[in-house]
């Protein structure tokens, strides 16, 4: 039987991520686990201090490889999200995962015996997968914004605006019919093998809550002010 642990939403590139330290909160956890899951938003592109893209994916994929290269007896997954499933950053995650045998890429979902991890930006609203791909596509060929705009967005988290909006717009129980409207649609058969189902997205954080004889569980996010949740589970 082997560990695992799924973390979301670290947003590593914005000047609102404090991704680093809470990986640094959970370093005993990590080099303990067989299996380490990135379930969307690890990086954000759009947000990026860099302010260059080419800079701002290069900084990533040395990211993942030292990363991997640090933790050499975990299974690393990488899960797109809508932050992070820029063009220029996915075209090059096949050469990364050639070069690193422990890294896998996944772009919307992953299947673990009775595990299910995906991102969770399909219950942003109900899509099904060719939804989903018509909302990713703005992300897909995004470009990064102004360094005073991510100064704003990092204000409106301080001041609880952003948390507000989040509260509103993904309510639990309105969440979960979504999400599972999209894997109902876009995955076939998923809840047949699947007793858990890890997400993020929402930045907002529960554990174990039931719906459709299915435990969910939002693992929260790394960016100042809210709750940093990785979930531990075993395969």
């Amino acid at each position: 039987m082997g560990l695992g642990i799924v973390i979301s939403d670290l947003h590593l590139l914005s000047v609102r991520s404090v991704g680093e330290q809470r990986l640094a909160s959970i370093r005993d956890d990590l080099a303990a686990a067989d299996v380490i899951v990135f379930n969307g938003d690890t990086f954000d592109f759009r947000w990026s201090h860099f302010g260059n893209e080419e800079r701002s994916v290069e900084v990533a994929l040395d990211w993942l490889r030292l990363f991997a290269a640090a933790h050499p007896r975990a299974a690393v997954h990488f899960i797109c999200g809508n932050h992070d499933c820029l063009d220029a950053f996915t075209r090059r995650l096949g050469d990364l995962v050639e070069a690193c045998p422990s890294l896998r890429w996944h772009e919307t979902h992953l299947q673990l015996g009775s595990h299910l991890f995906v991102h969770g930006d399909c219950a942003h609203q109900r899509m099904d997968a060719a939804g989903l791909g018509r909302y990713r596509e703005v992300w897909r060929n995004d470009r990064p914004r102004a360094a005073w705009l991510g100064q704003g967005y990092r204000v409106a988290d301080r001041l609880g605006i952003t948390w507000m909006a989040h509260r509103a717009h993904f309510r639990p129980r309105t969440t979960l019919e979504r999400l599972t409207w999209h894997l109902d649609r876009a995955v076939p058969g998923w809840k047949e093998v699947t007793e858990h189902c890890y997400f993020g997205h929402t930045h907002l954080p529960f554990r174990d809550r039931l719906h459709g004889g299915v435990a969910f569980h939002n693992t929260g996010c790394a960016i100042a002010g809210a709750r940093f949740a990785p979930a531990r589970f075993t395969i």
